[in-house]
C-alpha cells in the first residue's frame, strides 16, 4: 500500500529528527516533531486495516520497532527540557538570594512562654 510507504517514511523522518538533539534549535526540532506526528496520525487514521498485506504487516512492525526508538529519543528531549526549566528556577532563586538577602527572615531565636 502506498500509504505504509509514505507511513514508513514518516516515520523514519520523526526518529531522525527526534535523534538530532541540538541545543539551539531545540523549538525548530519540537515543531519538526509536532508536524511529523500531527502528519502520522492522519496516515494511521487513513490505513484500512482489512486490506493489508503480509508484506504491510512486516512493514507494519518495522514502523513499530522504529516508533519505539523515536519515542525513547523524544523522552530524552523532554527529560533534558525539564533538567533546563530546574536549573532556571534554581538559578533564579539563587539571584533572589543574592540581590536581596535580608529578604526570608530567619526565625531563629523566638521564645515561646508557657505559662499562663
Amino acid at each position: 500500500m502506498e500509504v505504509i510507504e509514505k507511513l514508513y517514511e514518516i516515520t523514519k523522518q520523526l526518529q531522525l529528527t527526534a535523534s538530532n538533539g541540538n541545543q539551539g534549535d531545540r523549538d525548530k526540532q519540537i515543531e519538526e516533531l509536532e508536524a511529523y506526528l500531527e502528519t502520522r496520525g492522519k496516515l494511521l487514521d487513513s490505513v484500512d486495516q482489512s486490506l493489508l498485506t503480509n508484506d504491510d504487516k512486516q512493514k507494519l512492525r518495522e514502523i513499530l520497532s522504529i516508533s519505539e526508538d523515536a519515542i525513547k529519543q523524544m523522552g530524552k528531549i523532554k527529560t533534558s527540557i525539564q533538567q533546563n526549566i530546574l536549573n532556571a528556577k534554581k538559578g533564579k532563586s539563587a539571584f533572589k538570594g543574592y540581590n536581596d538577602p535580608y529578604a526570608s527572615a530567619s526565625f531563629d531565636g523566638h521564645y515561646f512562654d508557657r505559662k499562663k
